[in-house]
């Protein structure tokens, strides 16, 4: 049986009480305390345009089962980074559902519903024309 486990620390004196947060997830297949057996692979993609990509389609995961997408911005800039969206556009427009931007360094790991649905693909776009790599990769049922 498999096991993945997700870790993050966080250590910061942004208030005037320090803060120390350490927590850990084990990945486990929806309602079962199986670990999650399957991933699409550590994948990288660079990029040059600022055109829209899909990089997680639908189909990649199971419906109404347990996924995680993990995605870095391998990079070290602090002024050009990824949107990230759900849905076929990851342009910062009022139609699209962006999750969030990427700079230099940045990562993320989320859970995601994988549906029949193209809206819940996922979508990233560069801001800038400079070359920029993204590393991504599913954890799924």
């Amino acid at each position: 049986m498999a096991t993945t486990t997700a870790s993050i620390t966080i250590n910061s004196d942004i208030t005037s009480n320090p803060i120390t947060i350490t927590k850990e997830m084990v990945m486990h297949k929806f309602q079962s305390n199986i670990g999650i057996e399957e991933t699409t692979g550590l994948q990288a993609k660079k990029f040059a345009a600022t055109t829209a990509v899909v990089i997680v389609e639908n189909t990649e995961g199971t419906a109404a089962k347990a996924s995680k997408v993990y995605i870095r911005n391998t990079g070290s800039s602090t002024e050009n980074f990824f949107y990230v969206a759900l849905n076929a556009s990851a342009a910062a427009a009022a139609t699209t559902e962006t999750i969030g931007r990427l700079y230099g360094g940045d990562w993320m790991l989320f859970p995601w519903a994988a549906t029949a649905a193209t809206s819940h693909d996922i979508t990233v776009a560069p801001n800038t024309d400079e070359a920029m790599t993204l590393e991504f990769m599913v954890f799924q049922e």
